[in-house]
């Protein structure tokens, strides 16, 4: 540890946890890391989640609603119930805390009401803005304009409020510049590298039935604002190519969609999984992976995933990361990017090298062991 005693630490998260989605794995290697580190880490969360084994660090749950077992993001008639008693828990855990991580939108709320009961400094953890996203979970032209509208308000309010904040990419900082926080501080995410390995690719081609062609992976949540409709209109074009996704949540939307666009049945597999190993080996069976999403002032988790399994990936610029075996392409362009996939897949060997370059960059820059120095960095900045 790099300062001179273990620091009480009291992270939040108004979500489900842990499941396999990008802020959840996030929160779960920072909380890992921070652990390991000597620090003694909090966790108050939802009540639901995936089987949790002890990592090191305390978790306290709200109270469960019966039957209530929605993991999704985004607006749900529970959540603002959920939240008061998150709120509640952090104030009492706020006593005995030298500070208070906040991610997302609900749980820095929670955490400022803690902080003017017992003065804790709060730390504000941006994983996008709600103005980028709020309204990709709505459909209808005037619905979207109001919810839009609405995260744009969240976004000129919530973060501000922080004593410090942090930017997981280099233009999540300039947005919390803009929206007037001070400081911010840049602290990417890393990797747990134990988590990719070991990777079985050719149990996953044996599973999946991934014969004679190369094959293109999405692994991730399938929610609209992760832009997936310009992947499967890229993937229609390219009918000796494999489209593989797979999600714990249900893929009908877009297996629909591939049959609109005569993606036939031989060279598509939607699987709907929970299963880190089945996703993992999946991953690492595939050629290539895809990250269509052009907005994306957070970090997709899954990138550092793709690469760290070496696999490389085709990356809509809105996404892009300073990584090794990252491929980019213009953004909301089908056809940018069936040319970067097809011009990729053209030279296998390439392809090869610039997977084991990609391993070998998350290994060596962005584990948790590299990146939990930056989170410290912040936590001692508040403390005196």
């Amino acid at each position: 540890m790099s300062d001179s005693r273990p620091l009480n630490i009291v992270q939040i998260l108004a979500a489900p946890y842990p499941t396999r989605q990008g802020s959840q794995v996030y929160v779960q290697g920072m909380c890992r890391a921070l652990a390991q580190q000597g620090h003694n880490v909090t966790l108050v969360c939802y009540g639901h989640g995936d089987a949790q084994e002890d990592e090191g660090y305390r978790i306290v749950r709200t109270p469960q609603p019966k039957r209530y077992q929605n993991r999704r993001a985004g607006p749900d008639a529970w959540k603002p119930v959920l939240d008061v008693a998150l709120a509640a828990l952090v104030t009492r855990e706020a006593k005995d805390a030298d500070v208070l991580h906040a991610h997302n939108y609900e749980a820095p709320i929670a955490a400022y009401m803690a902080r003017a009961a017992t003065k804790t400094p709060v730390v504000y953890n941006a994983h996008n803005t709600m103005g980028e996203e709020l309204h990709r979970y709505f459909s209808g032209t005037r619905t979207r304009r109001i919810a839009k509208r609405v995260g744009e308000i969240l976004d000129q309010a919530v973060p501000h409020r922080a004593d410090a904040a942090v930017g997981i990419s280099q233009a999540g900082v300039e947005q919390l510049r803009q929206l007037g926080c001070d400081p911010v501080f840049l602290a990417p995410p890393g990797v747990a590298l134990d988590e990719l390995q070991p990777a079985d690719a050719e149990a996953a081609r044996t599973l999946y039935d991934l014969q004679e062609r190369p094959w293109v992976v999405y692994a991730g949540n399938p929610d609209t604002y992760q832009d997936l409709e310009v992947w499967i209109q890229a993937m229609a074009q390219l009918p000796e190519v494999g489209l593989l996704m797979l999600s714990a949540s249900s893929l009908t939307q877009w297996e629909e969609m591939a049959d609109e666009l005569g993606i036939n049945q031989e060279r598509r597999r939607f699987i709907q999984t929970d299963s880190w190993p089945d996703v993992r080996n999946a991953i690492a069976a595939a050629d290539l992976a895809a990250l269509p999403r052009a907005v994306c002032s957070g970090f997709p988790i899954k990138l550092l995933n793709n690469l760290g399994l070496g696999t490389p990936t085709v990356v809509a610029e809105g996404s892009t990361q300073p990584i090794a075996g990252v491929i980019p392409f213009k953004n909301q362009d089908p056809e940018a990017m069936v040319n970067a996939i097809s011009s990729s897949l053209s030279d296998a060997d390439a392809l090869r090298d610039l997977g084991h370059a990609a391993a070998r960059d998350v290994e060596a820059r962005w584990s948790w062991r590299a990146r939990v120095k930056d989170i410290e960095s912040v936590y001692h900045s508040l403390i005196p």
